[in-house]
């Protein structure tokens, strides 16, 4: 079809040539580019995309593995500074990632917010990938700007897999961002449980506290959570279920404020201290009646 149209005066230009990459039709365009198109490896189209970036984005390894031996930069970033091996592992495309990497990408280069491609792999729970980039080297402990690295994505996210060979593969469970929050406060916070017991078995600190110092178990209480409340306190890890954070409020104090009763009643059949007064000397008995808590659940 393209040669018939280019044949009876079809005008055509560089992004002719581009769709075929785009498209990932081979053979395509090498008769286009036989037969007179213009396009070179570092045409670019809207936003800094080159041939090699939107054939990877696709997932066309036979294209990549074409414009990269044509002479394509593998390096070159589009303008949020994302690299064809960057946009590879965001679509979740293992065997591009790997032919990118073979042919000498930058396996760490970041994107404009310091976001690598193990993180953006992480973060959007392609585990393929993720495990492909270990296993080639990809540094685990880098960090995005806000402190963020990959096994706080991934537990942030609720993908146990990923945060399990993270870890595995010497990621540190407890590397906090800037604020302070660890992959396991975060996993606790989001309500993700399969996460948070993970984290617990694979060494995490379950007492390590945020700058405001609020800590997993409060994370807990606040937020209802109950079967991870349970988890924490009693199951696994023995959490310190009356640490206050700087207002001097418990996760008692925290649960019953949120009216969330089967998080009281966890606290407290796990020994929690329901006398326990606030800096205000507010207990959690007051508090819960101050919110219209049954305070029947304090018993």
């Amino acid at each position: 079809m393209l040669q018939w149209a280019h044949e009876n005066g079809c005008p055509w230009n560089e992004y002719t040539c581009f769709g075929a990459a785009e498209g990932g039709h081979v053979e395509v365009l090498k008769w286009a580019r036989a037969n007179g198109c213009s396009m070179d490896t570092e045409t670019c189209a809207d936003g800094g995309t080159t041939p090699l970036y939107s054939a990877a984005r696709n997932g066309h390894e036979a294209m990549v593995w074409f414009l990269i031996k044509a002479g394509a930069e593998i390096n070159r970033t589009m303008d949020e500074d994302a690299t064809p091996l960057y946009i590879a592992a965001f679509m979740g495309h293992e065997t591009v990632v790997r032919a990118l990497i073979q042919a000498g990408a930058d396996i760490n280069k970041a994107s404009d917010n310091g976001a690598t491609p193990l993180y953006i792999a992480t973060e959007k729970g392609n585990e393929a990938v993720v495990r492909a980039l270990i296993e080639l080297g990809a540094e685990i402990n880098k960090a995005e700007d806000n402190g963020r690295m990959p096994p706080f994505i991934a537990a942030q996210e609720g993908h146990e897999v990923i945060v399990r060979a993270l870890i595995k593969a010497g990621a540190d469970v407890n590397k906090a961002m800037d604020n302070g929050a660890t992959p396991l406060f975060i996993a606790t916070r989001n309500g993700h449980e399969a996460v948070v017991r993970a984290l617990i078995e694979l060494g995490a600190n379950v007492d390590k506290a945020m700058d405001t110092c609020a800590m997993p178990l409060l994370a807990a209480a606040r937020n209802g959570h109950e079967a991870i409340t349970r988890a924490l306190i009693l199951v696994l890890a023995g959490a310190d279920i009356n640490k206050t954070r700087d207002e001097g409020w418990t996760p008692l104090d925290v649960a019953a404020c949120n009216g969330h009763e089967a998080v009281v009643r966890a606290l407290i059949q796990a020994g929690a201290d329901f006398n326990k007064a606030d800096d205000d000397g507010a207990t959690p008995l007051f508090i819960a009646a101050q919110n219209g808590m049954e305070t029947q659940a304090m018993w």
